[in-house]
């Protein structure tokens, strides 16, 4: 078994590994039901592959990233991700 954080080289390119929903949950800090409910409904990204959610720590990162930008620019900052969670999505990609 591969140890986890480490990728797969396939030619010149690093497969990013794939989070499951319960990892997913723990970068994002909410419910793992939360995390699955939001990618079913299309407002994460995520990909399923038979009952089983996968995402991407890169695709979570730019999602809490944007979501931060919507929220500067509305001005809503109680509706930010907190930063301490924006940096365990960054720390888990390295």
């Amino acid at each position: 078994m591969r140890e986890e954080g480490m990728g797969q080289k396939k030619g010149d390119q690093e497969f990013e590994p794939l989070l499951d929903s319960q990892q997913a949950a723990e970068l994002m800090r909410v419910h793992p039901e939360t995390v699955k409910r939001r990618a079913r409904r299309g407002e994460i990204p995520g990909m399923k592959f038979g009952k089983l959610w996968r995402f991407r720590a890169s695709a979570l990162e730019s999602f809490v990233q944007e979501m931060m930008q919507e929220n500067r620019d509305t001005g809503d900052e109680n509706m930010a991700p907190s930063e301490p969670a924006v940096r365990a999505v960054r720390n888990r990609r390295k």
